[in-house]
């Protein structure tokens, strides 16, 4: 999934009016200033104003240019100088980077990789294999893409109705920048989320830094913040504001912090282009606000848990699945395994001794399709002690028939090609959908210059800022293609050659 979040975006974000921050102009200042921090251009330097709040979401005033200084939390006893939840005694327990695309959908991502991080924390297992649905938190919890959410009705959505599996609602808006309806949730998802018991607001509109560190040594927290031009092009080091206008409201989530660069450590949606490959710091003063009003999750702890490495979302198998999950509930004696089709009909199931499963399935009878896996563990009597969440993957037994073609979006790519355009792109299949579409463009300089994504819907369009390129000729064309653990179908469009001139 996070192929898809990080790269479709960078496809669909190509615009055509001037970028939000001169990033040349940004850098030389940093370094005249010395502000401890640098700049790079990424697919997102490059939007414009309202293209950049698509990647925001918050619907709610953070307080631009306002501060209130409440009472500041005690000291309650000794405070480490850094503490990192992505190295907590040596192990990361933080969700990996994910990417919210050309979607207002900021606060369901910064509220799942909050979620997903507290519940591994609260099962004393950084690497368990959890991938919750973001869609679903957004969909069903009243997010719009046109118009965004806020944390405080995500973490109350949580509390009371939970939030399923990536299985159940795959992410799809950041790639159309369209809403999905709640109701595309798999049928059984009440029984398939995971929520919370309460939750606490270390500040609340006022700055209060010790009281964010001190929620922070039980797990990381939902905050929000004011983005400026200049935060689109951070690429390292701590940020804090210099230049550039206000561009919204903004949700993310702060994962630790470092005392001895007085800054807070951040976890973005933006994908791994942006910062340190999708971390940060930003400064405690910072005039963005970030940590003035928080949310930090409570789970329960958790006597175990199943996680499963094999199937992941997103993978394909062809006569063999691999199965491979480890169950840390201390009574396991064995590990069952279902597999289910469209209908949530069980069509597979296998059985692994003891508390770990590494084995092939066989699925050569099953048809061509998407399915879903769960592990259960159960004791020696055979009851169920705790199960997995439920992951997807795609079965291609048959050889697939691809085709592949593109089109100019209200415009003839045979006239000359200015500013931004948009392509409609066509990737069918007669199995299951391709694994990965690539866009190619060889210009004057004979480069092949490749952008990629790994979810392939059957339509799709593409944007490309052609005035970010030079004047001249290029050939483009696409290729498609479906990858399994045995089959490598490659399909490529025919070649265009097109005209630039801006």
């Amino acid at each position: 999934m996070k192929a898809l979040l990080l790269v479709t975006a960078a496809l669909s974000f190509q615009t055509a009016h001037a970028e939000l921050i001169d990033v040349q102009r940004l850098n030389q200042q940093l370094k005249k200033n010395q502000v401890g921090w640098v700049a790079r251009k990424n697919h997102l330097t490059g939007l414009t104003k309202s293209e950049a709040r698509s990647v925001m979401g918050l619907r709610e005033n953070t307080g631009q240019g306002v501060e209130f200084l409440g009472p500041q939390s005690e000291v309650r006893g000794q405070m480490p100088a850094v503490f990192d939840w992505r190295n907590k005694d040596g192990q990361n327990w933080v969700s990996p980077i994910a990417d919210q695309g050309n979607c207002g959908s900021c606060v369901a991502f910064a509220s799942i990789g909050v979620l997903e991080t507290q519940y591994k924390i609260s099962s004393l297992l950084p690497n368990f294999n959890i991938k919750l649905s973001p869609q679903n938190l957004f969909a069903c919890g009243g997010g719009g893409c046109d118009y965004g959410w806020t944390p405080g009705s995500a973490v109350r959505y949580i509390q009371q109705n939970g939030v399923p599996d990536e299985a159940c609602l795959p992410y799809t808006s950041g790639a159309t920048g369209l809403d999905v309806a709640c109701r595309a949730s798999c049928v059984d998802a009440p029984q398939r989320s995971v929520k919370i018991y309460g939750y606490s607001s270390p500040t609340r509109g006022n700055t209060d830094v010790m009281g964010v560190k001190q929620a922070l040594l039980r797990g990381p927290v939902v905050t929000t913040l004011s983005v400026y031009a200049d935060f689109m092009a951070y690429a390292g080091g701590v940020y804090k504001h210099v230049s550039g206008e206000y561009l919204g409201g903004h949700a993310i989530s702060i994962v630790g912090y470092d005392d001895t660069k007085s800054a807070y450590i951040i976890r973005n949606s933006w994908g791994l282009e942006w910062g340190e490959n999708g971390f940060g710091y930003v400064a405690y003063s910072d005039v963005s606000g970030v940590g003035a009003s928080t949310w930090l999750y409570q789970m329960p702890a958790m006597a175990g848990g199943v996680s499963v490495e094999s199937p992941t979302d997103y993978s394909y198998f062809t006569g063999q699945a691999s199965l491979k999950a480890t169950s840390t509930f201390a009574s396991t004696d064995s590990i069952s395994v279902g597999v289910f089709n469209s209908k949530n009909q069980a069509v597979l199931s296998a059985n692994c001794a003891g508390s770990s499963c590494d084995q092939n399935i066989d699925v050569s009878s099953l048809p061509d399709g998407r399915y879903e896996v769960q592990m259960v563990a159960n004791n020696n009597r055979g009851e169920h002690i705790g199960s997995s969440a439920r992951h997807f993957f795609y079965v291609v037994n048959q050889q697939p028939t691809l085709s592949l073609t593109f089109t100019g979006k209200d415009i003839d790519l045979g006239a000359d090609l200015q500013d931004r355009i948009e392509m409609n792109i066509s990737a069918n299949s007669s199995s299951v959908p391709m694994s990965s579409i690539e866009f190619h463009r060889r210009g004057p300089d004979g480069k092949d210059v490749v952008r990629s994504a790994e979810v392939v819907p059957s339509k799709l369009v593409m944007g490309w800022r052609t005035n970010l390129v030079p004047n001249g000729n290029y050939d483009i064309w696409y290729v498609g293609r479906l990858k399994s653990n045995s089959m490598d179908v490659v399909i490529e469009s025919a070649h265009k050659t097109v005209h630039v001139k801006n």
